[in-house]
């Protein structure tokens, strides 16, 4: 059996409801009429649609079992793998609120605390390998991920089924994702 490990960026997308993650909190704050609390506004992180790391993670896996170990020699894809946006998708946290309040209407304010237990400034993920060797690209740009995480939240706030704009982001991702990366 062939076995590998996948890591992805920072994921937004609908239907996480976590404490203090920046996406989450901003969805209830704004659906609640409230200003969006954000704790290090200048941290920059590789923002992707929660779809795009699950379609690598699928590639990643058929190539798992479609590339069998052969005359003793180790399955070529039983390695580390990462699944990051393009570099573009790499923003400060003021952007992203920024993007998501052309979305949903609203403010936001900065809660930063310098004497707040330290967190990475700039964090960023190399995606090459999963490109060259599994032939993966993140397909939705930050603005489309942006908006499609917007739009779910959004959606379910106004009383659609969560299990229904999940299949809706699944079909959109799938003919999107069929069409060359913007």
């Amino acid at each position: 059996m062939a076995i590998a490990t996948a890591r992805a960026g920072n994921v937004i997308g609908g239907g996480d409801w976590a404490e203090d993650r920046i996406i989450p909190d901003a969805m209830r704050a704004l659906a609640a009429g409230q200003s969006v609390p954000v704790r290090n506004p200048n941290a920059t992180r590789p923002w992707q649609h929660v779809l795009e790391p699950l379609g690598g993670y699928m590639r990643l896996a058929e190539a798992l079992a479609m590339d069998q170990t052969i005359y003793g020699q180790p399955n070529p894809y039983a390695e580390a793998f990462n699944f990051g946006p393009l570099l573009e998708a790499n923003r400060p946290v003021r952007q992203l609120i920024e993007a998501c309040l052309q979305y949903w209407s609203g403010i936001w304010h900065d809660l930063s605390d310098p004497g707040a237990v330290h967190e990475t400034g700039h964090l960023n993920l190399q995606s090459d390998k999963s490109k060259h060797r599994l032939d993966w690209q993140p397909r939705w740009p930050f603005a489309k991920t942006v908006e499609r995480t917007v739009a779910w939240y959004q959606a379910v706030h106004h009383g659609v089924s969560a299990i229904e704009c999940c299949m809706h982001d699944l079909a959109l991702y799938d003919v999107l994702a069929a069409a060359p990366p913007a």
